[in-house]
């Protein structure tokens, strides 16, 4: 249990320390080249104010999104808790509620999640994300190759 704390508290802190970086040396929807090549990568600062890749901007309040995203995390927690699971599904939830928390602190203090990782090659480009979108997404990808293990008796 103190190890899946640790990993909720570095991960919010890496997220909140990298979204802090950004709002202070990257002017708001600037970017700085850090693979120029095919401008393939950048850091930029953009705020999403809707929910995954920027979907939903203009259908829901800030409210909601507060309440479903404080819902789900609490949800996820007490499932994690209740429930069984091995050691590489508590680490996964762990990144999602982690992640989930992130997102809702920004949610809260900044008016919308800070995204400023920018992925692409020339025009065709990934939407921004950031550190609690890399985490949540890599929790998914956990939880669907453990899904994959069809060991018995792994739970610990």
């Amino acid at each position: 249990m103190k190890k899946m704390i640790f990993l909720s508290v570095v991960v919010l802190t890496i997220d909140q320390f990298t979204k802090f970086l950004v709002d202070k040396f990257v002017d708001y929807t600037s970017y700085i080249s850090i693979i120029p090549l095919f401008n393939f990568f950048n850091i930029t600062n953009i705020r999403n104010t809707g929910t995954v890749f920027g979907m939903f901007r203009d259908r829901n309040s800030l409210f909601s999104f507060l309440i479903l995203s404080l819902l789900v995390i609490i949800s996820l927690w007490f499932y994690k808790n209740l429930t069984k699971m091995c050691r590489t599904q508590r680490y996964a939830f762990c990144l999602i509620i982690s992640g989930g928390f992130g997102n809702l602190v920004d949610r809260l203090f900044r008016n919308g999640v800070v995204d400023f990782l920018d992925f692409g090659i020339n025009y065709l480009r990934w939407p921004s994300f950031n550190i609690a979108d890399s985490c949540i997404c890599i929790a998914v990808i956990l939880i669907f190759v453990d899904a994959l293990n069809f060991k018995k008796n792994r739970y610990s």
